[in-house]
């Protein structure tokens, strides 16, 4: 036999059995093939073994174990009682394991960008939103999703490296992971649920190379983002005015946020308030901002964008004609084509925020 070396008993079996599905079982980090031809190569043995009398040198506490049962009982059973605790674990709550994955992955991937969040007490989601290589494969045609990071292997949405890194970082973070789940007291006894995924429903994953770096770097045109342009940046966050297919709305711009599906489809959704009180704080951020805006009802109403203020349209006039003129300038001093080159967009468009 491949796995079960020196089985002198039906007792001996089970022991060893035990032993094998600790370290191999995929519940715990193993490989489910593995785990599969674990099990064939134990129902096998489980019939010679199983109406012999026991021969082992001593008592090992296995030779009534769950007696009676069949292989696959067997199994069952011993797959439900097990307890498992990370090779890490010495008492971390979830909120100090968030802050250890946050650290490891800035020292493990420098380059990557991940986002990395608890979700209530119990949970921790970790996303890698951005890397150097393609995540996806083009036969999936997807652009964010989530992973099962039982069975990250198994995935055939998935490129070989994009396993590589996701099987990684699941590894670490379990390591700090305990089950003891128990169907007859406590089922759902665990250190926290981990959730994995590549992009998210709001921001689609994004394959980025490496800057170019040193001499033959491309010229690079920045300039610095304008006074009212940060203050309106700073008030919509990650919401923006758009238009909404309502008839009651038609024509008007509502606040709401972008989605993105697993295939990359776009949604723009507003942002519904059921509390005036609510509404009129955020209201409140976006007027300091010089965005004129009132609230379309109290009971899953909506907030509606009115105009600019005199000062902040002149504002951003100004702001815009000074970028103009500094790019025009750059471009002169470089001697660079207006369509060759690398414009930094270091200034916010408040007319791309608003419009779709």
């Amino acid at each position: 036999m491949t796995y079960f070396q020196n089985i002198h008993s039906l007792a001996d079996l089970k022991k060893e059995y035990r032993r094998l599905a600790m370290l191999h079982h995929p519940d715990k980090g193993g490989d489910t093939v593995l785990m599969q031809k674990l099990n064939t190569e134990f129902e096998k043995l489980f019939e010679i073994w199983k109406d012999r009398p026991g021969v082992s040198s001593a008592a090992t506490g296995y030779e009534h174990d769950y007696q009676d049962a069949t292989a696959k009982e067997y199994a069952e059973y011993v797959y439900n009682e097990y307890r498992w605790k990370g090779r890490n674990y010495t008492g971390q709550s979830a909120p100090e394991i968030t802050e250890l994955v946050r650290t490891w992955l800035k020292e493990t991937y420098p380059r990557y960008t991940f986002s990395v969040r608890r979700d209530g007490y119990s949970s921790i989601l970790v996303r890698l939103m951005k890397a150097d290589f393609e995540a996806f494969t083009k036969e999936s045609g997807k652009v964010q999703g989530d992973i099962n990071h039982y069975n990250i292997q198994a995935s055939d949405s998935l490129t070989d490296r994009a396993k590589e890194v996701m099987t990684n970082v699941r590894d670490f973070v379990m390591s700090y992971n305990f089950d003891e789940s128990d169907p007859m007291t406590d089922y759902f006894h665990t250190n926290f649920y981990l959730t994995l995924g590549i992009g998210s429903y709001r921001q689609p994953y994004r394959m980025e190379l490496p800057k170019i770096t040193g001499k033959d770097s491309p010229e690079v045109f920045r300039h610095p983002e304008g006074s009212a342009h940060k203050a309106m940046r700073q008030a919509l966050g990650k919401a923006r005015f758009g238009f909404i297919e309502s008839r009651r709305h038609i024509g008007e711009m509502i606040l709401g946020e972008d989605f993105y599906g697993s295939q990359g489809e776009h949604y723009f959704w507003p942002k519904e308030y059921s509390s005036a009180k609510t509404a009129e704080k955020r209201i409140g951020k976006l007027e300091a901002a010089g965005m004129r805006c009132e609230l379309t009802g109290c009971n899953g109403g909506y907030i509606r964008l009115l105009g600019y203020t005199p000062e902040t349209e002149s504002s951003l006039e100004r702001e815009r004609q000074e970028y103009a003129t500094a790019y025009r300038k750059w471009v002169s001093e470089h001697g660079i084509s207006p369509n060759t080159g690398t414009v930094h967009q270091n200034i916010s468009n408040p007319i791309r925020q608003i419009q779709l």
